[in-house]
């Protein structure tokens, strides 16, 4: 799997406010309902993504969140880095300590190719790439 379940709910989270861009503020609990997300839980989530700038947020009547930048400045590898960090996309494919260039494992070659496909499928993919993949479910949000 890519993604760690928080992270998996960070990309939900983050694709219904790219499809919102234009709404302003939008509650968590709009986001949670909309996401079909558990509101505490992403409550949480949502703070992390602020601290890392890729949200802003605002308390108070009309307060929410919203994306920081466009939704096509926001890719997977910034969510995924922000919530699960780096670590499963850099240690050894079976686990092995040390494993690098110099002391490989029987599969390095072989996942240093997929860590590579990996990361550039991450970095390359968008919150608005993802955004018009999902906008058929969303009807009412331009996609």
């Amino acid at each position: 799997m890519l993604y760690s379940n928080p992270c998996e709910y960070a990309i939900r989270a983050l694709t219904e406010l790219a499809l919102r861009q234009d709404d302003g503020w939008v509650p968590v609990t709009v986001i949670a309902e909309e996401a079909d997300l558990p509101s505490p839980y992403l409550g949480k989530i949502l703070k992390d993504l602020v601290r890392a700038r890729l949200l802003q947020s605002t308390r108070g009547p009309g307060g929410g969140y919203r994306l920081a930048r466009p939704a096509s400045e926001i890719s997977l590898f910034d969510v995924k880095l922000t919530v699960d960090g780096p670590s499963d996309l850099e240690r050894c494919a079976v686990g092995l300590d040390p494993c690098s260039d110099e002391t490989p494992c029987p599969l390095h070659v072989d996942f240093v190719r997929v860590r590579a496909t990996i990361h550039e499928y991450l970095t390359s993919t968008t919150l608005a790439d993802v955004a018009r993949g999902a906008g058929f479910r969303h009807p009412g949000h331009a996609s």
